[in-house]
């Protein structure tokens, strides 16, 4: 199995060259910056939160593509956004990005596009009404671009940069789809399929038959198939269990997590009964006060219904389940320090290249 690592690009922007130089070390595959305008915790509460020591702001978020250009340019690893949505910018625009970092990056760029999420849209007045439909519009447009270097339409518009490199051939593209209009699209046009929601592992691998299915149909080959799965990585399981009982606001991550999860716990999200977790997740409208007194209830068992917890075996053995299930490239969410900070960090830097090794070996 490859394995990948989603590196959040927050200021100050040493620590992120510093990540993905830790990335390079561990023997990573490939690495991944995410797409936020936002982050992913309340500024409210960021100021007690664990990891407040490595960044001021909860949302200090630098632009994906720009760090890309930087890092891509210093990295012998291949480098993908993973993802950007539809809605903020047309496909041209995204085509010509992507098409430049392909050329600047020493291992090429991979593209990751999907239909967004609210707290990046929402908060900033981009209309998110049609995020499927707006999505399947962005995909027709970027796949014409990409493949023939003109539009879909009978307008004028093309795109004059090389579209693939000798050495590489082309851009990669990654569909995160979910629901079933989005399975489609990631069968009809995407080159890799690379999910982020909360599924076991049989819900995986029957996603992934639906994908193969519309690929063939469309006449294109099957997907890469990849998971972002965020991690924390301690000395064990029950470690961590430990320290989010003393810093219970480690425990807000499970926010992303479906209301239907939370329900299954006896618990109703903040967000409401048909809030879908991090799709719909909008942290800054929630009242930080009643967060602060929601965390401490809310079970470990919850937390780890989105994040993988443990050490190297640990985490490798619930990757597993879904290697059975068609998975090929796992990328890691390193979410270490989300409770002890530093030193926790620090305590555990030696397991991460146990835990690649183990991921490797799926």
């Amino acid at each position: 199995m490859k394995v990948g690592l989603l590196v959040a690009p927050m200021h100050p922007f040493e620590s992120y060259r510093a990540l993905v130089a830790v990335a390079e070390e561990a023997n990573i595959d490939s690495v991944w910056v995410p797409d936020h305008l936002l982050g992913c915790a309340h500024p409210a509460l960021w100021r007690d939160m664990a990891l407040a020591s490595l960044s001021p702001d909860a949302d200090a978020w630098y632009d994906p593509f720009a760090c890309v250009a930087v890092i891509g340019s210093e990295s012998n690893l291949p480098i993908g956004v993973c993802v950007t949505d539809a809605i903020r910018r047309r496909a041209p625009d995204i085509v010509r990005t992507t098409l430049t970092l392909h050329q600047l990056c020493r291992r090429g760029f991979h593209l990751g596009v999907g239909a967004g999420e609210a707290e990046n849209l929402v908060p900033f007045g981009y209309d998110f009404s049609t995020p499927a439909a707006d999505t399947e519009a962005f995909l027709i447009e970027l796949r014409s671009l990409l493949d023939h270097g003109v539009m879909p339409s009978e307008v004028s518009g093309r795109i004059g940069l090389p579209r693939r490199r000798e050495d590489l051939g082309p851009p990669k593209v990654w569909v995160a789809g979910h629901g079933p209009r989005m399975l489609r699209l990631t069968g009809q046009y995407g080159d890799g399929w690379v999910p982020a929601w909360p599924m076991s592992p049989a819900s995986y691998g029957e996603k992934r038959r639906t994908i193969g299915e519309h690929a063939e149909r469309a006449g294109r080959p099957m997907p890469e198939c990849a998971l972002h799965v965020g991690v924390i990585i301690g000395k064990s399981r029950d470690h961590v269990a430990e320290l989010m009982e003393r810093d219970p606001l480690g425990k807000l991550c499970a926010l992303m997590c479906s209301a239907d999860i939370w329900a299954n716990y006896g618990m109703k999200h903040p967000s409401g009964d048909r809030c879908r977790g991090l799709v719909d997740l909008i942290y800054h409208d929630l009242d930080p006060e009643e967060l602060r007194e929601l965390a401490p209830r809310i079970p470990f068992e919850l937390v780890e219904e989105f994040m993988f917890i443990g050490n190297a075996s640990e985490i490798a053995c619930r990757v597993g389940g879904y290697a059975d299930n068609g998975l090929e490239h796992v990328i890691l969410g390193n979410g270490t320090g989300t409770v002890g900070g530093l030193d926790e960090i620090n305590a555990s830097a030696t397991q991460f290249p146990d835990i690649v090794c183990a991921l490797h070996g799926l």
